[in-house]
């Protein structure tokens, strides 16, 4: 039911907005360029009305969006959706994100915190002016938003850290298992780690950094994680290649970071020229940190690392509950009263209690003993810095060097980069703040000895990377970033071992190609063929001719003849092959038949794609199958386990509805007549590189000619639903089309559909602007 604002709220929340906002003075004059698919080009003189205009344009685009995000960082969106919500917000309370941004914020100094107050100067002129016509959603509600604040813009990025930084949840059940495997006497083998899958291999190491090398040959070897059975998240793939792989003398980058499609997108795509800076590239609506991007002479994709920058901490509790053992002392748990606010109920009071280690988690964390609490100690919570600071550094960089030392400030979430210059070189950096460990990978430290607390982080310089591979080509997807060489764990999840299905296809469509062109390249976006289905379909046929398949896998392995390989929607063919690629993702397991080959390949898909790699490898040189017995009975489990699994019906009727700021948090639909239907698409596995449902931004930079560029964002730029750029971006979504994005004023002109200027009419220079 929509509800009604009453008129004198309205008034006295326009007098307290008003009365807040300084005026301010333009040197010269902001211009805000709108091409044809809504995206915003901000034109300015100096760095900090630059980013005033960033922050005025993202509020028209994006305000509702901004409030969301920070009420769920704020712990308060109960005032929004009801009781609902009050598990998430009585989380965050806990964590206390938001109170970490205001202490960031606080102690902020030089020009990341004036380029802050400045975006926030710009969305807060944006209120100003244009109150009266803000999101329709707003009205539907019946909320005014706050003024926008440097802490704001802190906090949202928080939001998406938290989002990827979920690890520590897992812990306890990783610990009950790690208990039951020793009552039970069983030993976990290693992780098998497949080397030939690495993003960085140790000779390029080795050639890149030297002394880095040098340095990492003279510690012992990393321990095994507890967490590799765990799946983590799987998003994103970028990559690129060199311009001796190209025809354009020059090197080609395309980034594809694979979330759910969202309306409106999580991402908000921008163009900034002025000052320091001519860069465009997509960020999170309310943190102006470009995420991934271009300027005039570099380009950087990303990819989701699923690094654990978090632990538990298992604390011991005086019998009152009010102190917590650390060392040989025992010290009062700090605790303070949270307050949330819920819609058509009473509010909520919940206490808040911490230990030299973070807030006690206990609530939030299944498997917890009736005597047992966790601490969680999290990167998020323990630096006074943001990740925006190293953003702004790469967006303004000129090289691998300055692009490097910007990557350098980036601590969370942790990610994959790819990099080109228009110098021709490309590279990778594994970025994150990864703790050095004093207890076991993957389970709660102990926290009462003082044994099993952090070392710091692995430093910058030795972490994964490489410039120019000799290779020729950086390929990302969530997998493997570094050999068993080396000697950290950087606790990365499954997908950490070797190849999944997205990075598998990858390096076969860049290993022994030379001919790129812009064209070719960005064809690679479409690419929907899976290679683990063919390559265990190649597998199951040699199995069938010597006679070791079963009825039922011969059977179902008929319905697969001729089918070309491609993950298609509303193909049965297709739909029994994606059921066979789902079924082998755990196919391979210890303490079952499959255990031998789980102990020589690994698990997961990594180990299905070592596995069927080595065999078929084997096979093409000695037509010999290595421990044929074996692969017979596990190409049989997975067969028969498929098609027991299959539904006769795979159609599907019903339309599925694009629900309307359902955001990161699946949040129910706020303002249904904003809905929209997902349109038909061609591809929505994820286990293929053109995986529809997850492409929810792409960017294809051309560095031998960076006007050639291109890139889309579905749905569109705008969540305004009057707007003609709310859904505009569909057909290009459906078609895995982009469209161009240039960065010279000139090519942008070509496609201008609009400019606003903001300039003299206001006071007080924005420098001097009192945004906190």
């Amino acid at each position: 039911m929509r509800k009604k604002t009453a008129p004198w709220m309205v008034l006295i929340s326009i007098i307290v907005l008003l009365s807040t906002l300084p005026v301010r003075i333009f040197a010269g004059q902001i211009e805000i360029v709108r091409d044809s698919w809504g995206v915003a080009h901000i034109y300015a003189d100096n760095d900090f009305e630059l980013f005033f205009g960033a922050g005025y344009a993202t509020a028209e685009d994006r305000m509702f969006q901004m409030e969301l995000s920070r009420r769920k960082v704020a712990g308060t969106l109960s005032e929004i959706y009801g009781k609902d919500l009050l598990e998430s917000d009585k989380l965050m309370r806990t964590l206390g994100l938001y109170k970490h941004a205001q202490e960031i914020a606080a102690s902020l100094q030089g020009d990341t915190k004036d380029i802050l107050k400045a975006y926030a100067d710009g969305v807060n002129y944006y209120l100003e002016t244009h109150f009266d016509s803000l999101n329709p959603a707003f009205h539907e509600i019946g909320i005014v938003p706050d003024p926008w604040t440097v802490a704001d813009s802190i906090a949202v990025w928080m939001r998406v850290s938290e989002r990827f930084d979920r690890s520590w949840q897992n812990e306890v059940t990783a610990l009950r298992n790690y208990e039951q495997r020793l009552r039970s006497g069983l030993i976990q083998d290693p992780a098998v780690i497949d080397n030939s899958a690495a993003i960085v291999t140790e000779s390029d190491f080795l050639r890149t950094d030297p002394e880095a090398y040098r340095r990492l040959m003279e510690m012992k070897p990393r321990e095994s994680s507890e967490w590799m059975e765990w799946d983590s998240i799987k998003a994103s793939h970028a990559w690129t290649v060199s311009g001796s792989k190209t025809l354009t003398d020059g090197p080609l980058l395309e980034s594809d970071p694979q979330i759910a499609v969202t309306l409106p997108s999580l991402w908000y795509e921008i163009h900034l020229s002025g000052g320091s800076y001519n860069a465009r590239g997509i960020c999170v609506a309310g943190s102006p940190g470009f995420l991934i991007g271009w300027n005039e002479d570099l380009a950087w994709g990303a990819t989701a690392l699923g690094s654990d920058n978090s632990d538990l901490f298992q604390e011991k509790l005086s019998r009152d509950g009010s102190m917590f053992l650390f060392g040989e002392s025992w010290y009062p748990l700090q605790s303070h009263t949270e307050v949330i606010s819920v819609r058509n109920e009473d509010p909520v009071e919940i206490t808040v209690y911490t230990t030299i280690h973070g807030p006690l988690v206990d609530e939030f964390v299944k498997g917890v003993g009736p005597t047992e609490h966790f601490s969680l100690k999290y990167v998020a919570i323990e630096e006074l810095n943001t990740p925006i600071t190293g953003m702004l550094a790469m967006m303004r960089s000129r090289n691998w060097e300055e692009f490097t030392g910007g990557l350098n400030d980036y601590m969370f979430p942790g990610i994959h980069v790819v990099y080109a210059d228009v110098s021709g070189n490309i590279g990778y950096y594994t970025a994150a703040a990864i703790p050095i460990r004093s207890g076991k990978p993957g389970l709660p430290q102990i926290g009462w000895t003082s044994d099993e607390e952090w070392n710091g982080y692995v430093p910058f310089d030795e972490l994964p990377h490489v410039l120019n591979p000799s290779s020729g080509f950086v390929a990302s997807a969530n997998h493997l970033p570094v050999g068993d060489w080396y000697p950290y764990s950087l606790t990365i999840g499954t997908g950490g071992t070797g190849h999944n299905p997205r990075s598998m296809r990858l390096y076969e469509l860049m290993d022994d190609r030379n001919d790129f062109t812009f064209e070719s390249f960005s064809e690679i976006h479409r690419d929907n063929v899976s290679a683990i289905a063919r390559d265990f379909l190649s597998l199951a046929d040699i199995l069938s001719e010597r006679n070791l398949l079963s009825q039922n896998s011969t059977r179902l392995l008929k319905t697969l003849f001729d089918w070309d390989y491609r993950l298609l929607e509303n193909s049965r063919t297709a739909d029994v092959a994606e059921t066979i690629v789902q079924v082998m993702h755990r196919s391979l397991r210890p303490n079952t038949l499959t255990a031998l080959l789980a102990s020589k390949y690994g698990g997961g898909h990594a180990g299905n794609i070592f596995l069927l790699r080595s065999a078929l490898e084997e096979f093409e040189r000695t037509q010999k199958l290595p421990d044929e017995e074996e692969m017979a009975v596990w190409v049989n489990q997975v067969l028969e386990a498929s098609a027991g699994s299959l539904q006769e019906n795979v159609s599907q009727t019903r339309k599925v509805v694009m629900v309307y700021q359902t955001n990161l948090e699946g949040l129910p639909s706020i303002y249904p007549d904003a809905n929209r239907n997902m349109p038909d698409l061609v591809t929505t596995s994820g286990n293929t590189i053109w995986s529809q449902l997850g492409n929810s931004y792409t960017q294809i930079v051309d560095l031998s000619n960076i006007d050639n560029s291109r890139a889309f964002l579905p749905p569109g730029v705008s969540e305004d639903p009057r707007s003609p750029h709310f859904f505009d971006q569909v057909e290009l979504w459906v078609a895995g089309e982009t469209r161009p994005a240039p960065l010279s004023r000139e090519e942008v002109m070509k496609y201008a559909e609009s400019i606003e200027t903001l300039s003299s009419a206001l006071n007080e220079t924005m420098r001097q602007s009192g945004s906190e």
